[in-house]
């Protein structure tokens, strides 16, 4: 139970151990806010320390857990099974490194890494990920669970859809709708709307596989 939990009071607990989990308490620490505690449910790293924090496990002895949490995990089906599991009071963290237009709204548990933009009339849903460097440009709509990649650029008015990802460096031109769980390569360029679980590459982007729709 929570109560059971050794967790420092204040700060942000951060789900998952990997390495977007390091990037994620990086952004904290920018925000000269504090990391109260790190979960994951691989016991290999239990007891283990992450950039001076002691790894705790499993994620599930966080139900209950009245403090704000994270998820520092990059795979967008493993982010919203935490979610289902777990229902925590979710942050939202922008690295002061980063512009953000001040009447975007932006979902609970989106991060924003260094050097990431979002520009006016943009809508970013909850639990995104805008990546080190990545634009989002004016009237586009980041669906719940997406990724834009490091140095990826939507133009303005794209529409990404639930739990897609947009690979590192890659641009979706404007106008463009890329459907729930689609894979863009890094480098791709999206001239075309793509429908929901296919995954393209290549300049232009094709299509090279589409995917059995996930149960999620």
């Amino acid at each position: 139970m929570a109560d059971e939990l050794s967790i420092k009071p204040g700060g942000i607990v951060v789900v998952g151990a990997g390495g977007h989990a390091r990037v994620i308490v990086s952004t904290i620490r920018a925000c000269r806010d504090k990391v109260s505690a790190v979960f994951d449910d691989d016991p290999r790293l239990w007891g283990k320390q992450m950039m001076g924090i002691t790894i705790q496990g499993p994620v599930d002895r966080l139900t209950g857990y009245p403090g704000r949490a994270i998820i520092g995990i990059g795979d967008a089906c493993l982010r919203k099974s935490v979610v289902d599991r777990l229902q925590l009071r979710w942050a939202t963290i922008i690295h002061p490194h980063s512009f953000v237009d001040p009447a975007v709204p932006l979902g609970e548990g989106t991060v924003i890494f260094a050097g990431g933009i979002v520009q006016p009339e943009a809508n970013i849903g909850n639990h995104v990920i805008i990546n080190t460097g990545a634009t989002v440009d004016h009237n586009c709509i980041v669906g719940d669970f997406s990724q834009i990649a490091p140095n990826a650029t939507l133009c303005g008015n794209v529409s990404v859809e639930l739990g897609a990802f947009i690979g590192a460096g890659a641009v979706v031109l404007e106008n463009l709708s890329i459907g729930p769980w689609a894979i863009i390569g890094a480098g791709a360029t999206v001239i075309r709307s793509l429908p929901s679980f296919v995954t393209a590459v290549g300049c232009p982007a094709q299509v090279i596989k589409i995917r059995t729709p996930i149960n999620l």
